[in-house]
């Protein structure tokens, strides 16, 4: 991985280098001192395995002090700023975009511009950089489906367009979604015209959509004019898991439609909306 590009290498090169004088013998004990929390903790520490098996192989070191070392339990809690919207709140969010309710009327970007954006992730569950990322050749009009198989994803340097790398989804897991007929309105209009290669949504400059802009210009934007509770864009995906299990989807589909495995679904994408009026009979 690029140390100049990968959030992750980086962040564990700056700190070898805040060490300053590293051996086999007091790593470990500089690693432990950090005061990490539990997924940086893991992250950083594979990071540092993959590193020292490297250093053995080129004769460096003799051996590899974090073969011991394991991974610490990662406590999952729900944070609230990705808590699922509720239906009423996900018509209030597009019919805003569409309408330019939350937008002031002297603004030259227009959130009806972002409505087929917003409506994709609502409707898909798809990541925001998988999003971001999708061309005009992931959408099959012929068959009616959307095939996720890469991101536009930010580096360290910016969120911008000019500085984000094309690489496979998270996982690297392709899935193929269906193109409903809903979806296929919204996004048809906004295909006319482009090459296999150019991307679905763009900014109102005809940019790649910056996430982290928009979050904080526009998504909130509509949030607090809505005065509905602040949330974070990756809700949007949460909401999607939740009312797929709600709607009865088993977990192993919602999984699938999700880019993820069954239990990863289960543990972090999914939220009960709804309270069941009956309990089981006995």
């Amino acid at each position: 991985m690029d140390c100049e590009i990968h959030t992750n290498y980086n962040a564990t090169r700056n700190m070898l280098r805040k060490w300053n004088q590293v051996s086999q013998n007091n790593i470990v004990k500089k690693f432990n001192a950090e005061t990490f929390c539990s997924s940086t903790y893991n992250r950083r520490l594979t990071i540092l395995k993959s590193f020292v098996n490297w250093l053995i192989i080129q004769k460096t070191w003799d051996f590899n002090p974090f073969l011991s070392v394991n991974n610490k339990r990662n406590k999952i809690i729900k944070s609230p700023s990705r808590t699922p919207f509720s239906e009423q709140e996900i018509h209030k969010i597009l019919d805003a975009f569409k309408q330019n309710t939350a937008c002031s009327s002297y603004s030259n970007c227009k959130h009806s511009n972002y409505y087929p954006f917003i409506y994709f992730i609502f409707k898909t569950g798809c990541r925001p950089s998988e999003a971001v990322g999708l061309r005009v050749s992931s959408v099959n009009l012929e068959n009616q489906t959307i095939t996720i198989k890469e991101v536009l994803a930010r580096t360290i340097k910016h969120t911008s367009a000019l500085q984000r790398i094309r690489k496979e989804t998270k996982n690297g897991k392709i899935r193929t979604l269906p193109l409903t007929k809903d979806l296929s309105a919204v996004l048809t209009p906004v295909l006319i015209n482009k090459q296999p290669d150019d991307l679905v949504f763009l900014s109102p400059k005809g940019k790649a959509i910056d996430d982290k802009n928009f979050q904080a210009r526009v998504f909130g934007q509509v949030l607090n004019k809505l005065a509905i509770p602040h949330r974070v864009l990756y809700a949007c995906r949460h909401t999607f898991g939740s009312r797929c299990i709600d709607g009865g989807l088993s977990p192993v589909m919602t999984a699938f439609l999700m880019g993820n495995s069954p239990e990863v679904a289960l543990k972090n994408y999914t939220h009960q909306i709804q309270i069941p009026k009956t309990l089981p009979e006995i």
